[in-house]
């Protein structure tokens, strides 16, 4: 493929995966090109995250479901980090308390040291697993409120 083909396949204002670039340049009126690097760049250093990025904006911009299923996922999404909050100051502190980014990068192996020195590592997935359920409760309700909001007004 020659860099013209190149150029001409990512600067396209249409959609090429999921269309979130082409969403956002329309909201945002940014070229798509810039969009599409910049969630590049962002997966390419934080893979996870530049993922979840992508799958959070399809949720929010593209995707013509309700606002409750969508911020229900976004919510659950936003769980999985959020679950650092719901464990104890032993895991938090683990590795010299690296934080959010340090928690979830280590977190198999502080599964396995929580399991070998304090016991019972499934206390830190039912952790985990609340994190999400609670988020994606919030995310649901802030999406149920949003469309009756809308609803109310288009009545």
């Amino acid at each position: 493929m020659d860099a013209q083909k190149i150029q001409t396949y990512i600067s396209k204002p249409d959609r090429i995966l999921l269309g979130v670039s082409a969403a956002l340049s329309q909201r945002l009126s940014i070229s798509t090109v810039a969009i599409r690097l910049a969630l590049l760049i962002i997966t390419l250093f934080f893979i996870p995250f530049g993922l979840l990025i992508y799958l959070i904006l399809y949720l929010a911009l593209v995707s013509k479901k309700g606002k409750i299923l969508t911020y229900s996922l976004i919510g659950a999404l936003f769980g999985i980090p959020m679950s650092y909050y719901f464990q104890s100051e032993l895991v938090q502190n683990w590795g010299g308390g690296a934080g959010i980014f340090g928690y979830l990068t280590a977190l198999p192996e502080i599964m396995e040291e929580y399991h070998d020195f304090v016991g019972n590592a499934w206390s830190l997935a039912g952790n985990i697993v609340l994190s999400i359920l609670v988020f994606a409760l919030l995310g649901g309700a802030i999406g149920y409120f949003l469309e009756k909001n809308r609803s109310s007004n288009q009545s």
